[in-house]
């Protein structure tokens, strides 16, 4: 029975994931169609409801599927979900290495660069993370910061070594990131709060009483 609720739970997240990826948040500069959707407040959630396998078995299938429908995966689509799989594993673990000196490194590979050097005070939102790490009691709404701020950590640091674009650039994001983070945050919360919903409906299901029930109607 743990099996058919397991995988119950499965379909509605996927369900709930494809949805949620058809609402357009921003578009992803210095892309040619990436846009950040409500996906992204649902795909981090992945380590929050299924730990540290949770993560992984959501990053591999993203990368299964886009191998069969694209043929091939590209720098720019690893850039896109690696911060992703950054994000959940932030829900999975407590893990320092995690939840402090992975926001600290990607501020010094971003400031040790040469456009980065130039806007190095973009970094410096990633110290939000930190400052969370160090606060003992994290509610829902902290951990979806820390974990959203993560995925913005790892992203733009690939972003910076990979995508030409100008110090402009980077300096037109800051008001952006702050307002595009926020909603993030605010969205893996409600997110998170459906999903638990779902899976308490799910685990309330007895499937002894409900096969009673089509034998008797048989």
């Amino acid at each position: 029975m743990n099996i058919i609720k397991n995988f119950l739970k499965f379909t509605s997240y996927s369900a709930v994931v494809k949805i949620s990826g058809l609402i357009k948040i921003s578009f992803l500069i210095g892309s040619q169609m990436i846009w950040f959707s409500g996906s992204n407040t649902v795909l981090p959630l992945a380590g929050a409801f299924g730990g540290f396998m949770g993560s992984w078995t959501v990053f591999l299938v993203r990368q299964l599927l886009h191998c069969i429908f694209f043929k091939t995966v590209s720098l720019k689509f690893l850039a896109f979900c690696i911060p992703g799989l950054c994000a959940s594993l932030y829900w999975a673990t407590n893990h320092y290495i995690i939840r402090l000196l992975l926001p600290i490194l990607c501020i010094v590979l971003f400031t040790i660069h040469p456009i980065g050097s130039q806007v190095f005070f973009y970094s410096l939102y990633w110290l939000i993370p930190v400052i969370i790490y160090c606060i003992p009691q994290k509610s829902l709404f902290l951990q979806a910061l820390g974990s959203t701020f993560v995925a913005h950590a790892v992203g733009s640091v690939i972003w910076l070594y990979t995508v030409p674009m100008t110090t402009n650039m980077w300096m037109t994001l800051m008001p952006i990131v702050f307002f595009e983070r926020l909603l993030f945050a605010v969205g893996m919360v409600i997110m998170h709060c459906m999903i638990t919903y779902i899976f308490g409906l799910v685990n309330k299901i007895n499937f002894k009483q409900t096969k009673s029930v089509f034998s008797e109607i048989q």
